[in-house]
């Protein structure tokens, strides 16, 4: 099922487990039944793999980033 897309080249999508591509560098140390793939607009290609509790791990760090006003 796809879940929506990144200005960015990447389109998300979610699938069972047994769909995994690579399972070696999944990030889920969970035992999820879903994970969240995010697929390249250019190649077509899994390009990075999580579970739903780390997509939303990582989806905040993002948005503290971007909320985040110090300049360099």
């Amino acid at each position: 099922m796809s879940i929506g897309g990144f200005q960015s080249g990447f389109h998300a999508r979610r699938v069972p487990r047994a769909q995994v591509k690579w399972e070696q560098f999944l990030i889920c140390s969970h035992g999820c039944e879903e994970v969240i793939q995010l697929i390249s607009h250019v190649s077509g290609e899994v390009e990075f793999e999580l579970c739903k509790l780390e997509a939303e791990r990582m989806g905040r760090v993002l948005l503290e980033a971007a909320a985040n006003t110090e300049s360099f």
